[in-house]
Formats: C-alpha cells, sequence, structure tokens
C-alpha cells in the first residue's frame, strides 16, 4: 500500500508538472504575418479581441452575439505600427472622436474596434454612444446609451480610423493614408445614423 502511494504521489507530480498541462498564453492583441512584405501591415494582420467590456460598456450590450470586442488604442498596437516605420496610418486620424454628430446639443463618442463573435466570427466595427451625463441621475448612472453600431465581418483589414467630414459628419477609413473611406450621417427624420456612401477624398 506504501508502495503504491508514492507511485500515486509521483504521477500526481508529473502532471502537474509536465508542459502539456500548461495552458497556453493568450495570442498578442494583434499577430502581422511577414508576408507578403510589399503589403501594408493592416493587411497581413490578424487581431484578437479578448475584452468583455469595450470603453466601459459590456459587449453583450453591445451586440449580444460577441464573446469579446477591443476598442482601439495607440497603446493596442504600439508605435511599431502606428509611428513612421509602420507607415504613420493614423496621420490625420484617430480611433476615437467626440463630436455632436446629430447636431444636438449633448456629444456623442465615436470608436472603432475589433469584435468575435461566439460562432467565431471576427470583424471591425464602428460604434456611436452619447457621452455619460456630468451629473446623471439613479437611473442614468453607469449607462451610456448606443446610438449606433455596425459591424464589417472579415474586412480584410486590421485598421480602422476616424476624422470628421467638411460638414462635420463622422468618416471612418480602413487605412491608413488612403481613400477607402465610408461617411456615416445622421438622418433627422428617423433620428439615427446611417452609413452614407463613401466618404469625402482626403
Amino acid at each position: 500500500m506504501k508502495r503504491l502511494w508514492q507511485s500515486l504521489v509521483v504521477l500526481a507530480a508529473v502532471a502537474v508538472t509536465s508542459p502539456h498541462a500548461q495552458t497556453t498564453p493568450p495570442l498578442p492583441f494583434v499577430v502581422v504575418q511577414a508576408e507578403p512584405a510589399r503589403d501594408p501591415w493592416w493587411q497581413r494582420a490578424t487581431l484578437n479581441p479578448r475584452a468583455s467590456t469595450v470603453r466601459g460598456i459590456s459587449v453583450k450590450r453591445l451586440e449580444p452575439a460577441w464573446c469579446a470586442a477591443e476598442a482601439f488604442t495607440r497603446e493596442l498596437f504600439g508605435e511599431e505600427l502606428l509611428g513612421a516605420v509602420g507607415g504613420s496610418p493614423l496621420e490625420g486620424l484617430t480611433f476615437t472622436l467626440e463630436h455632436s454628430f446629430d447636431g444636438s446639443s449633448r456629444p456623442q463618442t465615436a470608436f472603432v474596434g475589433a469584435y468575435r463573435r461566439c460562432n467565431g466570427e471576427h470583424g471591425l466595427f464602428v460604434a456611436i454612444v452619447d457621452r455619460p451625463v456630468e451629473r446623471p441621475s439613479q437611473r442614468e448612472a453607469g449607462r451610456q446609451r448606443v446610438r449606433f453600431l455596425v459591424e464589417v465581418p472579415d474586412p480584410g483589414t486590421a485598421f480602422a480610423a476616424l476624422s470628421l467630414e467638411p460638414d462635420g459628419a463622422l468618416a471612418v477609413w480602413w487605412c491608413g493614408s488612403c481613400n477607402n473611406g465610408h461617411r456615416i450621417a445622421y438622418n433627422r427624420e428617423t433620428r439615427g445614423f446611417y452609413v452614407a456612401g463613401p466618404a469625402s477624398r482626403r
């Protein structure tokens, strides 16, 4: 019996220390393939969103079918991709933009990011939310109203950024230093935002 007990202890120790028993570390948020080197990095990159909240909002509030999402920030990508070596794709653009996109007295916050649906689908998104009021009532506390959300599944790019159109509407761009962008306008009759075609050429 003593010998059997010692064998069990040894087996347990092997199971704990075996490299096969250890969990695999999570993938970095952005993984860039080396080839084809002639293509910009955002066409060679894969994004791996992991967060369950985005800018303080649960991903399930943004979209119930999502299991993870990330709002883009400079820190997520790093200066190697966003700086001069990476082509400075954010020049003249931003990941987050505050403005009164609906023409009201209360500004909204627009932001871009990446999502992962629970069925495995990956893509990019653009969202507009009302900026939290400075002195929220009990009913408003901790709640941001989502005004607009559009998903772009399998977009062929790992980059999205924002700018303002000449008339103050929102523009979202899918690459750095290019003209591949869409205009997001506000319809006063329906009181909603919508994708209104190509953005103005930069």
